[in-house]
């Protein structure tokens, strides 16, 4: 599908688009591994008479496409948004001394931790790559608390490198082995 848009509104906003721009000769850029629904919510962010807002549906692909372009203001808004988030939802047993983890969000309803795994890994995964060790602790603060037969179940676990997979184990291990020391 293609997508017309203004050169200017991209330069302005993309420095990935701003090179691609420069080069006069190029009319058309072909982006292959985006969904023509992906890049329009990418674009909405980019013109001003649109009014968009960041949450929990379009966080994620914000963030990675934010990151591909190199759109800094919205990388930073989507840093901003997933650490916020990440601070407000609770980590509570369902049951004492149960193994049985759950999310109580915000607004109060409860999820099992296992339900957002995927995309605690895919969070993981792009701000390790740039380095982010403030949103990466934040993130593996969350994941140790998962039962490591939710994390490997996980898909987006799966897809991880195995350098990646190490260091959530690697977190996990910490998790069980400081509450084993709070028992004893």
């Amino acid at each position: 599908k293609q997508l017309y848009v203004d050169k200017s509104v991209l330069a302005i906003g993309s420095k990935v688009f701003h090179k691609y721009i420069q080069d006069e000769t190029i009319n058309s850029i072909e982006i292959i591994d985006v969904s023509p629904n992906e890049m329009i919510e990418l674009l909405r962010f980019l013109y001003p008479q649109f009014h968009c807002t960041i949450n929990n549906q379009n966080v994620t692909i914000l963030l990675i496409l934010a990151y591909r372009f190199e759109i800094d203001f919205l990388s930073s808004a989507c840093r901003t948004f997933i650490l916020f988030y990440l601070s407000k939802i609770e980590i509570i047993n369902m049951y004492k001394n149960s193994n049985k983890k759950l999310i109580k969000q915000e607004d109060g309803t409860c999820l099992s931790i296992s339900s957002i795994i995927d995309i605690l890994c895919i969070w993981f995964r792009e701000f390790l790559y740039i380095n982010d060790t403030i949103c990466c602790e934040a993130i593996l603060n969350k994941i140790s608390y998962c039962n490591i037969s939710s994390i490997i179940q996980s898909n987006d676990f799966k897809n991880l490198e195995d350098n990646i997979k190490w260091r959530i184990f690697q977190v996990r291990a910490k998790y069980l082995e400081n509450q084993y020391l709070s028992i004893v």
